[in-house]
């Protein structure tokens, strides 16, 4: 069975997301309350992605599951900054990496197959200094 560029995609960057769902663990009662609120809250849509609140639907078209991904990405975004910091910084870089995803869904949703792929690569490095960030000191991606 071939799978299509669209579900190729979206089942690539969901695993990314999947490496990083676990991103926001345990914090210190020194951390602060914005961060660790912040980091609860990106840890939710990171597993909300991952369980397919936001995944790719199949049958959905690539231009709505790239919604998901940017609605995501925007989500990920306000929590880093109302964090600030180490968070605001890995958060922006992941939610850029969401964004590059809904990019890549959009321009195949219109038939352009050209373009590449996002860095899923940089995406397991930014799920890594998210989880860094967060305070998550098991935190690994990959087996």
């Amino acid at each position: 069975m071939r799978m299509s560029a669209t579900k190729l995609v979206g089942v690539l960057a969901i695993g990314g997301v999947m490496l990083a769902s676990t991103a926001c663990g345990p914090l210190d009662s020194i951390t602060g309350g914005k961060k660790k609120t912040a980091c609860k809250n990106i840890e939710s849509e990171l597993r909300n992605i991952a369980s397919g609140g936001a995944a790719v639907t199949p049958g959905g078209g690539a231009a709505a599951n790239a919604q998901k991904f940017s609605d995501a990405a925007s989500k990920i975004r306000s929590e880093g900054q109302s964090a600030g910091g180490d968070v605001e910084t890995a958060a922006t870089k992941f939610a850029g990496d969401l964004d590059d995803t809904a990019s890549t869904l959009r321009r195949l949703s219109t038939g352009n197959l050209s373009g590449g792929t996002p860095n899923f690569t940089q995406m397991q490095q930014h799920g890594n200094e998210l989880g860094k960030a967060c305070g998550y000191t098991g935190f690994r991606l990959g087996g």
